[in-house]
């Protein structure tokens, strides 16, 4: 085996690596963080004497929780939007969860856009990648 094609495998299996280890991380997160949080948003009346109680805090923490639930998709959304339009009313409710929801949305593309092509070859050289038409157009990326 030539050295240089000892380095790319290596390369290869700590890229592995790394991404089992952040999908576990992440599997992780979302058991004891992203299912308590689901569940104590799916209790109205406590969640409402929680937002009542927290004043400023309470908004920008649910805030936080909406944009949680957005970079990691294994949190469902819908408890934390019916919670939002209980405890919040309506209009405040969906405002936040928008808010939250484009930060969340701006984070994930970010992360694509800055780690998304190094990820995929890990899995596929860059010749397969960059076969793909639509990935050809400088425009699109």
């Amino acid at each position: 085996m030539k050295k240089d094609e000892f380095i790319e495998r290596y390369k290869k299996h700590i890229s592995i690596g790394a991404l089992a280890v952040f999908v576990l991380f992440i599997l992780l997160l979302s058991w004891f963080v992203g299912r308590p949080m689901v569940k104590f948003v799916s209790q109205p009346e406590a969640f409402r004497a929680w937002v009542d109680k927290g004043g400023i805090w309470s908004r920008l923490i649910f805030v936080g929780m909406v944009i949680m639930q957005v970079v990691i998709a294994f949190i469902p959304g819908e408890p934390l939007e019916i919670g939002a339009g209980y405890a919040f009313g309506i209009w405040e409710g969906t405002l936040l969860c928008l808010v939250g929801a484009v930060i969340g949305s701006i984070i994930v593309f970010t992360l694509v856009r800055h780690f998304g092509v190094k990820l995929v070859e890990v899995f596929y050289p860059r010749e397969k990648i960059m076969s793909l038409r639509f990935l050809q157009n400088k425009k699109r990326m």
